[in-house]
């Protein structure tokens, strides 16, 4: 059951992330084609990759979890 909740948690966190990576990627491609200021537009940038990295690494952790879980509980 532990495996499970990890899971759960981990999905959820992973969900948001996603989300919130669209909405930033959303921001970075309005900020470039409105032609923000430089500086914004490297605070977006690098705000967008940030939580690219993060998303990536929950999706391996989901994956593991799930894997983990599979693995014990059947």
């Amino acid at each position: 059951m532990f495996w499970t909740a990890v899971w759960f948690i981990v999905n959820i966190l992973f969900v948001t992330s996603a989300i919130v990576t669209l909405f930033m990627q959303r921001a970075y491609t309005e900020g470039k084609s409105q032609a923000a200021a430089p500086e914004k537009l490297k605070s977006l940038k690098s705000r967008r990759q940030i939580l690219i990295v993060i998303t990536i690494i929950l999706f391996i952790a989901m994956c593991a979890s799930f894997v983990m879980n599979m693995k014990i509980n059947g």
